[in-house]
């Protein structure tokens, strides 16, 4: 029996991307009064997806996608709602060692591109071999910044043209913002997709619950053992609880009275943001395009890497994915710049021309209600600062990817912590499996 200490309150959810309509799911499970603001015209935040004249009811996702091994809580939620999950497709090479990095498994002939030129045969193993002895020689950090590291390894141009792609696809940064954290530990294993889309997920939490779109809030205000939202309409809303579950960079411009800590409000401040998005794109050669990028392609140009976004769809065409963070962010202010770039790396990957159906695209940095792709919690102190941006501020809680050290940024942090936020509202005791306890507090 699950224990339970109190009655159910009232409580505003603050969003409704997947943190949000966790949250809610889990307290209209319990019989609490939920009401879910959500400043968009539509649900799911940064998890968007889009059918945008795709042939054969195909779609594509502009923001999240990717189901790992290990999101115990997403994939429970799903077997829980009746959302269906893809079969895997493993990025890494098929013969990588139990003892190789998710960096040497992603070294793989076929699958790099560099300076406009797919690298294979002698030209992929003379990459190849440097940087395994650059590896072997001088060990990457966790906490090292990766452009420092292939200095330091004295990596040619051309070795870390090749491992760009590689280091990007993890966090969106360029690489002298980021560590090695997530090129050093461990392996990314298999990699689901959720059939139809991420919005399949988003529709199955949302059910049944009273969510107020395009209601953006303008204030939380805390007085008298309530809390009050305001909307910027001039809407007023009273509950025993809020929970604010908006990306990291929106918390900053929502007004708190009284005002929330300076420890906080600092930590969210110096936080990196991972800027760009993505453009996504149908080509009818779908079997080529299958063949040549469902594993994903890796590039040091605009488009760091691209997949094929629904690899579940076996015939008819293909839809793709490409990312463009960092410096190269700027193309994705061109629909002709930003779907040229995936065009360039398709047609590198399939060995001849594509022809191009569709094509969408999504720069979440200048997005108001986002400003970011997400964020990565430095290596050094992702435990303390997740621990910091996840503690409530009197009655009022907080959800997001950004509140779960080692997963920042990934759907699996955003249903967990909404799970967490739930339950410190009906004051509950957390439940954890093993492996959620291994990767949240022996590892986070």
């Amino acid at each position: 029996m699950e224990l339970i200490t109190r009655t159910p309150t009232s409580t505003v959810v603050v969003g409704a991307g997947l943190a949000g309509l966790t949250a809610a799911r889990r307290l209209v499970d319990a019989g609490s009064e939920v009401t879910v603001l959500e400043a968009r015209d539509r649900l799911g935040g940064r998890a968007h997806s889009v059918t945008d004249s795709f042939a054969e009811g195909q779609h594509g996702d502009l923001g999240a996608e990717l189901v790992l091994r290990h999101y115990d809580s997403l994939i429970r939620t799903c077997g829980e709602l009746g959302v269906e999950l893809s079969d895997p497709v493993f990025f890494e090479r098929p013969d990588t060692k139990p003892d190789e990095t998710s960096l040497e498994g992603f070294l793989d002939e076929g699958r790099i591109i560099v300076d406009g030129e797919l690298l294979t045969g002698e030209a992929f193993r003379e990459v190849d071999t440097e940087i395994r002895k650059a590896l072997r020689n001088a060990p990457l950090a966790r906490h090292e910044i990766f452009e420092q590291w292939t200095r330091r390894a004295r990596l040619s141009p051309r070795a870390r043209g090749a491992l760009s792609g590689v280091l990007r696809m993890a966090v969106q940064y360029d690489p002298f913002q980021t560590d090695g954290q997530h090129l050093v530990e461990g392996r990314l294993g298999a990699v689901r997709r959720i059939v139809g889309g991420s919005r399949r997920l988003v529709e199955a939490l949302a059910r049944g619950i009273d969510i107020r779109l395009d209601t953006p809030v303008l204030a939380v205000r805390q007085s008298g053992g309530r809390v009050t939202v305001e909307t910027e309409s001039g809407e007023t809303i009273s509950a025993d609880r809020v929970i604010v579950a908006v990306p990291p960079f929106v918390v900053p411009t929502l007004g708190f009275d009284p005002p929330l800590p300076a420890t906080r409000i600092g930590a969210l401040t110096s936080l990196q943001r991972a800027s760009g998005g993505k453009v996504i794109a149908q080509y009818a050669e779908g079997d080529a395009v299958r063949a040549a990028l469902t594993r994903g392609v890796f590039s040091d140009g605009p488009i760091n890497i691209a997949w094929v976004g629904n690899p579940y769809v076996t015939q008819g065409p293909a839809v793709v994915s490409g990312f463009l963070c960092g410096a190269d962010r700027q193309f994705l202010e061109s629909d002709d710049a930003a779907v040229a770039g995936l065009d360039a790396v398709v047609e590198t990957a399939v060995g001849s021309p594509v022809t191009r159906i569709a094509a969408t695209r999504k720069d979440w940095t200048p997005d108001r209600f986002a400003l970011a792709m997400g964020t990565t919690l430095p290596a050094a102190q992702r435990g303390s600062l997740a621990a910091q941006f996840a503690f409530p501020d009197r009655r009022v809680h907080f959800a997001g990817d950004y509140t779960v050290g080692r997963l920042s940024g990934t759907m699996e942090a955003a249903v967990r912590s909404g799970e967490r936020a739930a339950d410190e509202v009906l004051r509950r005791p957390g439940r954890m499996q093993l492996a959620e306890i291994d990767s949240t507090l022996v590892r986070g």
